[in-house]
């Protein structure tokens, strides 16, 4: 880090640009992430709220809890990666013998 001061400010500049570039790098990522977070989210909630068949049921609160899961291993939030694989095992378990 290499401070420049003038009269009237100081600057302060990042000797190696690799930092900056990670930085953009996590915070893609970190959105991809949320993004699905937030997809899975919406796609859980979807079935409380319109009566759908078993299988478009199956499919959207799968496809929801996975989203979540992802989200969560990448924040590592265990105890939520756990409930919601429990979520995606239950609504297999509940698809294929209910």
């Amino acid at each position: 880090m290499e401070i420049i001061s003038n009269e009237n400010s100081i600057t302060i500049e990042n000797l190696t640009s690799d930092t900056s570039n990670n930085n953009v790098t996590y915070t893609y990522k970190m959105c991809i992430s949320e993004g699905v977070g937030w997809v899975g989210s919406v796609l859980v909630l979807i079935p409380y709220v319109i009566p759908f068949n078993k299988t478009i049921d199956f499919v959207l609160n799968t496809l929801g809890a996975s989203g979540l899961f992802i989200v969560c291993v990448t924040s590592k939030q265990y105890q939520s990666i756990v409930i919601n694989a429990a979520w995606i095992v239950g609504g297999i378990y509940k698809y294929i013998f209910s």
